[in-house]
């Protein structure tokens, strides 16, 4: 299986190598190298650990995903509606929201009002 990359920028330098125009070029040494850091000379978004099967995504970094995310073969999104569903949890439209800000406020009263009688019937029922 062929790995892939996505390159947006036309230039990036790698601590032993470059990637120009989603050509990758690197050293022998890349395997030696230590932590790779993509982002900002002084503050990386993203590391990855040499040595690790991990990937870093750091404090202040945002991940978009343009397609889906599976976790152990099962769709993420499709789970979370699942987990909502059985939890009872209202969807929110998030872009009528944008347009209606009472409707986003409307959503944060019920949720604090639905935590109290949570909270109340767990201390009623123990």
């Amino acid at each position: 299986m062929a790995t892939t990359y996505s390159i947006n920028q036309k230039n990036i330098n790698l601590p032993h190598g470059t990637i120009s125009n989603g050509t990758i070029n690197y050293s022998a040494n890349w395997a030696t190298a230590s932590n790779t850091q993509f982002g900002g000379v002084n503050s990386p978004v993203l590391t990855i650990p040499n040595g690790q099967n991990s990937v870093i995504l750091e404090e202040k970094a945002t991940l978009e995903v343009k397609g889906s995310v599976r976790i152990n073969g099962q769709d993420l999104e499709d789970r979370l509606e699942r987990i909502e569903t059985l939890l009872h949890i209202p969807t929110r439209d998030v872009i009528l929201e944008e347009k209606y800000p009472k409707l986003k406020k409307l959503w944060e009263e019920y949720n604090k009002e639905l935590a109290k009688y949570r909270t109340w019937d767990k201390l009623k029922d123990s």
